[in-house]
């Protein structure tokens, strides 16, 4: 069944056809992805690589269209870009909240994580916490110091993380930063105590930093906070909403995202609010 909006107007109706109907006719699939988020979506060897593009490649081949990447300047310009239709979707790790709901629609959820926290054990001593093991050890030290108003936390600039730091440490000084690198080199240089984001990226970082973050710097476990990435779209294509939510069904009977994400980053998953495990045995010498 076509989705189509019908706009009446100075006495003529004109039809507006939805994103769905808008893909089959052009046999083109436009996704916006990440810049800059690995394993989901980055560069190598020139090729835009990652878990986000190889699940995009799917869906595109199931509807039996051409995939065509639209890779933004930065992660903020996505959304209007969508509002815009310059994209027919987002698949850019990007987090299911209610302020982006008001604006657009997500899909369910391809892929659970949580918001973690990069800890800075030079920097944070200060405050006590620079001998915590975990994240309970963290909260607890923090609470029995009473230095909550001490704390500064890095984050990236229009993430998930940015609001949920703010709600989680509302006595903090919350740090924004233009990219997730920026905000974790930032506390790595003890410009902030510890950085919010999503696990992978923040315990890929220390891995692909060792030089910088040994003995100095880890991810606590576990997650601070659950998170959900989901594929949004334009408002008002419910039907395209409900493909999407068969299409991850089906993915998720076939092993979901990880099936892609073992190509990118080799890790064993210790279910606590999906916490994510990368050890040294993973990556061999």
């Amino acid at each position: 069944t076509l989705a189509i909006l019908s706009i009446v107007f100075g006495g003529t109706v004109f039809a507006q056809a939805g994103t769905l109907d808008n893909i089959y006719s052009s046999k083109t699939l436009k996704v916006g992805v990440n810049p800059l988020f690995e394993p989901f979506s980055f560069e190598q060897d020139g090729q835009r690589v990652g878990v986000d593009i190889d699940i995009a490649q799917e869906l595109a081949d199931k509807l039996g269209v051409e995939l065509e990447l639209v890779v933004p300047d930065n992660f903020s310009d996505l959304i209007p870009m969508l509002q815009k239709g310059d994209i027919d979707i987002i698949m850019a790790g990007m987090s299911i909240t209610f302020d982006r709901a008001k604006v657009i629609d997500f899909s369910d959820s391809y892929f659970d994580t949580g918001i973690s926290i990069l800890l800075n054990k030079v920097s944070s001593s200060p405050l006590g916490l620079g001998s915590v093991k975990d994240l309970a050890e963290f909260q607890s030290v923090l609470n029995q110091n009473n230095n909550e108003d001490k704390l500064i936390i890095a984050v990236t600039k229009g993430k998930a993380p940015e609001k949920a730091a703010a709600s989680l440490f509302p006595k903090a000084t919350i740090k924004s930063y233009a990219s997730n690198e920026e905000a974790a080199l930032a506390t790595l240089n003890g410009e902030a105590h510890i950085m919010m984001h999503d696990e992978i990226f923040l315990k890929l970082f220390v891995k692909n930093n060792t030089g910088l973050t040994r003995f100095k710097a880890f991810v606590l476990n576990p997650p601070i906070k659950a998170d959900a990435y989901g594929i949004a779209v334009r408002k008002s294509n419910q039907d395209f909403v409900n493909l999407l939510n068969v299409f991850i069904r089906e993915l998720n009977y076939e092993g979901g995202s990880n099936k892609y994400l073992g190509q990118y980053l080799p890790v064993k998953s210790n279910i606590v609010i999906r916490s994510i495990e990368i050890d040294d045995q993973d990556f061999g010498d």
